[in-house]
């Protein structure tokens, strides 16, 4: 029962926490496109000025026509109506095309707050399922509902339109409260009478707040269409990835796997939003918008009553009316609109505290500011001092009681079987996470006492997982859209890509995958795994990390990589994870994990002669080859 009841309470603010957010959410929008709002808003007042411009008009023009009809008056009311009709619409479509090219920037801008914000929390926060969850949450609030950030502009804009209206309506409308029905006439005492305009405003309040609930509680209802698409919405991003990924076009084909992925997806569809859906059109939800529609009407229909009910008895004429019932019901229905809008207001309130919360997300590791030494010798040492780590949801450790210093210009070659430690090893390292236990010392300073993003600037790693995107070939290796062109020509060079290189009739302007060039250019594995490289020589750390970037290559693919790197590496020290124990034999040293910890350090021969662990590995690995030579 409480749940529910929470539930309920979930869409619900009150007024002014509701406008504080509101007002938030306009500040940012504005920082974001300075001047749009201005436009925005003045554009609806020269609309709302022109349109009580032209009703006064109009009941001037019928009037003429029903009276006199003098012929300069009806050129004159016409050409003032055109001419007023001519400069509304050149000024709407000014105002509308600059609004609409700010706003489009707006919205840029905005995601790309959101995206930075995923991108600089930590790490292990930001690869969790929960705060990706929370992240499309809000883009899915703003397609799915038209609920958070941007509708705060509408919200005041609707204000802006609404005052506006009201203020010219009561302008063109206040001498129907003192015009009078000539006494005699039936019904004379009430129409004369205060009454009239009291029983119209009791009708509006009375409607005005019925319709209000009624919307406020079907948007409750279909709020649970919106919470039901949620998994259908993730299923839909899947499955559009996947099917659109090179690298798995051969298995969708040879098994099939559209079929299995479109039945997934329907399935998803149907699980979650035509269900929601068809229990949203059979239920009350539907009954309540057809509710809110019918009291929309009803305000109008008692605007035109009583106008009518004047014009009757004689109080005014033909055109007074048009003016009349025009201006009253834009009043009326403005002033309904306000209401409505404070409960708009109140239910976006909540989807904009969403989107600040996500915003204000701290990051829980410790944010050091100390600046990493800049040096030309690259002497850095590190140390991991009784290192031990367990991820949030793990029961055992990923590493423990791991001891373990650099030699600086050395390589270091880190290799055991999987689940070991040695990818949790390069990300403590790169302190994409924090140990539990011990510490990690560069030059003897624990590397949370320093500034993050300066830290991570001492390290060049190419993972198994590396990405590059479809874009020239020279901004891959620069990751930067300027760049210098001789820097990265010479990391291609050094990386192995020279022959290729040459053979590019736009050279670093080469576009990798026919994504957005078609003139694009498909690499090879390997030709993408030396551009990877140049990237992280393009970088110049002092620290180089190969995290089995070669693990789809050949052994002797592999090898020679392994080569042509170790040749370029320099004075840099380099850390190296693979698989394949062949191909760490140039390496200075070997340091052997098994169950989290180092279980064994020294050269290839070192370790082959004392017949622990690495000689387990090596001899397990050449048996296999071996096995597959004698076939």
């Amino acid at each position: 029962m409480l749940r529910n009841k929470n539930k309920e309470k979930k869409y619900e603010m009150s007024v002014k926490e509701s406008l504080f957010w509101t007002v938030k959410a306009i500040k940012l929008l504005h920082t974001l496109a300075p001047g749009e709002m201005e436009l925005e808003y003045a554009g609806d007042i020269s609309q709302t000025v022109f349109i009580f411009i032209n009703v006064f008009l109009t009941a001037r023009l019928v009037d003429e026509l029903a009276t006199e009809m003098r012929p300069e008056k009806l050129i004159l009311f016409a050409a003032l109506i055109i001419a007023f009709t001519i400069l509304s619409q050149i000024l709407h479509y000014v105002f509308f095309h600059i609004k609409q090219y700010k706003g489009i920037f707006r919205g840029e801008k905005k995601q790309y707050m959101l995206n930075k914000k995923l991108t600089s929390l930590d790490f292990s926060d930001a690869e969790g399922q929960e705060i990706r969850d929370r992240f499309f949450k809000i883009k899915q609030d703003e397609d799915w509902l038209n609920m958070g950030i941007n509708p705060a502009y509408a919200l005041l804009e609707n204000f802006i339109w609404a005052a506006s209206n009201i203020t010219g309506g009561i302008a063109l409308s206040v001498s129907f409260l003192f015009v009078r029905v000539p006494d005699g006439t039936p019904g004379a005492w009430f129409l004369n009478s205060p009454l009239l305009i009291l029983a119209v405003i009791a009708v509006i309040a009375l409607n005005t707040k019925l319709s209000t609930a009624s919307g406020i509680l079907a948007f409750k209802k279909e709020s649970g269409l919106n919470d039901a698409s949620q998994k259908m919405n993730r299923m839909k991003r899947h499955t559009e990835d996947i099917q659109k990924d090179e690298n798995r076009a051969l298995d969708m084909r040879l098994y099939n796997q559209s079929s299995q992925i479109n039945a997934m997806r329907l399935e998803a569809v149907d699980n979650g939003y035509a269900a929601a859906n068809k229990k949203l059109s059979r239920g009350s939800a539907g009954l309540l918008r057809m509710a809110q529609s019918f009291l929309l009407w009803v305000p109008d229909s008692v605007m035109f009553l009583a106008v009518g009910l004047k014009a009757l008895a004689g109080a005014f004429s033909i055109g007074t009316v048009t003016q009349y019932v025009t201006a009253l019901t834009l009043a009326s229905d403005s002033i309904s609109g306000i209401i409505y809008n404070i409960a708009d207001m109140r239910l976006n309130a909540p989807f904009i505290k969403k989107f600040f919360d996500f915003m204000e997300l701290p990051n829980n590791m410790y944010q050091g500011t100390l600046t990493t030494e800049k040096r030309s010798d690259r002497q850095y040492d590190i140390e991991f001092r009784d290192v031990g780590f367990k991820y949030p949801t793990a029961e055992t450790w990923a590493l423990r009681h791991v001891n373990i210093k650099f030699r600086v210009g050395t390589r270091l070659a880190v290799v055991g079987e999987n689940g070991s430690g040695k990818t949790t090893f390069i990300k403590l390292l790169c302190r994409l996470y924090d140990p539990q236990e011990g510490e990690i010392l560069l030059n003897g300073i624990d590397i949370k006492k320093y500034n993050p993003r300066d830290y991570m600037g001492v390290f060049s790693v190419v993972f198994q997982d590396y990405f590059l995107l479809s874009q020239p070939l020279g901004e891959n290796v620069a990751c930067a859209r300027n760049y210098n062109r001789e820097k990265a020509e010479r990391c291609l060079r050094e990386a192995g890509f020279g022959e290729r290189l040459d053979s590019l009739p736009d050279g670093l302007d080469t576009y990798i995958n026919k994504e957005f060039e078609p003139k694009g250019v498909q690499f090879s594995g390997g030709e993408m795994q030396k551009i990877a490289i140049a990237r992280a020589l393009y970088k110049n750390a002092p620290f180089i990390v190969l995290d089995e970037p070669t693990a789809a290559l050949d052994p002797i693919a592999e090898a020679e990589i392994y080569r042509q790197f170790d040749d370029i590496t320099g004075d840099r020290t380099a850390i190296y994870i693979s698989h394949r124990l062949s191909s760490c034999r140039f390496c200075d040293e070997i340091a052997v994990f098994d169950g989290g910890k180092v279980v064994e350090r020294g050269t290839h021969e070192g370790l082959i002669a004392e017949g622990g662990k690495y000689r387990e590995l090596w001899e397990a690995q050449a048996g296999y080859y071996v096995g597959e030579g004698e076939k």
